[in-house]
């Protein structure tokens, strides 16, 4: 019972785990926001990364179910003005 995680390439050298893909064990409960934290991502942290399942970005605090795969983008806000 796992979920599939895929971290985006600048992700990757701040993980716990320093790999691009990886497994986590699945439990009741388990959210996106749960894995970034066991991966050492501060609540600051959080509010530059997007979860996206499939094509559809997801709620960090939504329930992941077993076997299901993610991944952790950065979100990138701004552009030009006027």
């Amino acid at each position: 019972m796992s979920v599939y995680v895929r971290w985006f390439a600048t992700l990757v050298p701040r993980t716990r785990s320093k790999q691009a893909e990886t497994e986590v064990p699945w439990r009741e409960g388990l959210t996106p926001r749960d894995i970034l934290r066991e991966e050492g991502f501060s609540e600051v942290d959080t509010e530059a990364i997007m979860a996206v399942r499939g094509d559809t970005q997801t709620d960090l605090d939504e329930p992941l179910s077993d076997g299901e795969r993610i991944e952790f983008l950065v979100s990138i806000q701004g552009g030009a003005t006027g």
